[in-house]
């Protein structure tokens, strides 16, 4: 039986080198670290299109793969604190985009995890049709950074807010 286990062995590590050395090659120098485009640099114009407003549900829900489910809890529940709001009432379509991605960008780069958006409920709306909300579903749903989203609580606005989790950016050790 042993020598079956050592043909079958051999077999599999034909054409397989040894190697030299156990140790790493430390006079190699690191590939440098790319820094990431912020939200408001990324060329995400396509995927924004307004060429057409999606259907949304009343109550909005988004959760990115990886994302737990009792942190979405947590959120929709107000349990964890909105550190900072943005109210897009009144704003078209092009200036809400624009300060939606500003917004987005800053509260990255101040390390805010979960900020609220007030969209509305599109009552006002031609056809009383719900069009920042729709497009706003859209846009998050678009950006990577946005890792989860759910409509807030009714203190923070009900069905014409969302509270958004947001990926914190890793911060440079500065020495």
């Amino acid at each position: 039986m042993n020598e079956d286990n050592d043909k079958l062995f051999n077999q599999a590590m034909q054409g397989v080198k040894a190697l030299t050395t156990d140790r790493a090659d430390l006079k190699q120098k690191p590939t440098g670290i790319k820094k990431r485009p912020s939200v408001a640099e990324q060329n995400i114009a396509d995927t924004l299109s307004d060429a057409f407003i999606p259907d949304c549900e009343d109550f909005l829900e988004f959760m990115r793969p990886g994302i737990q489910k009792s942190c979405l809890k947590q959120i929709r529940n107000g349990k964890i604190a909105i550190e900072d709001h943005l109210d897009l009432h009144g704003y078209r379509r092009d200036d809400a985009r624009k300060t939606l991605l500003e917004f987005l960008d800053h509260a990255q780069q101040q390390s805010f995890k979960l900020v609220c958006i007030v969209h509305g409920k599109g009552y006002h709306s031609d056809d009383s049709q719900p069009v920042l909300k729709a497009m706003v579903n859209k846009w998050l749903q678009s950006i990577p950074e946005v890792l989860a989203f759910v409509s807030a609580i009714p203190r923070d606005g009900g069905t014409g807010a969302v509270y958004v989790l947001l990926k914190i950016l890793k911060q440079e050790n500065t020495k």
